[in-house]
């Protein structure tokens, strides 16, 4: 059995349905995941991730190639974030936090260092050294 995963993510539905079409046009079976609460509840797209147009992992390639020869995927440069690539690196050796999402560990980092800093400045100003 094939794993499904992830070549295209839109903020609407009616967009995803066109890419799906072109592949299967070409031969590839196609599942749109998160479509139903895109279009019932549109304003929760973005806090869902869009829906996500999924392909068996065997036709990966292939609908790549489909896609950005479609013009649906256009190829940018990126360049890779090695601050955000060492802090993935670092949090994936806690047991616990290694299985959230990369963003989940970041937000989580950031609330620690906020709430590190308030505490300080409590500690700061309840002992009289200001």
């Amino acid at each position: 059995m094939n794993d499904w995963v992830t070549v295209l993510t839109t903020d609407l539905p009616q967009e995803a349905h066109l890419a799906k079409a072109k592949l299967e046009s070409e031969g590839i079976n196609v599942f749109m995941k998160d479509e139903m609460t895109a279009q019932v509840h549109n304003f929760y797209s973005n806090a869902i991730g869009g829906v996500k147009l999924q392909i068996e992992d065997k036709d990966y390639q292939k609908a790549m190639d489909i896609l950005k020869a479609s013009g649906y995927i256009r190829e940018t440069e990126q360049s890779e974030n090695k601050t955000l690539k060492k802090f993935d690196r670092i949090t994936a050796k806690i047991p616990y936090i290694r299985k959230m999402m990369l963003e989940l560990r970041l937000v989580g980092a950031i609330a620690l260092i906020i709430l590190a800093i308030i505490g300080l400045i409590l500690i700061v100003s309840k002992s009289g050294f200001y």
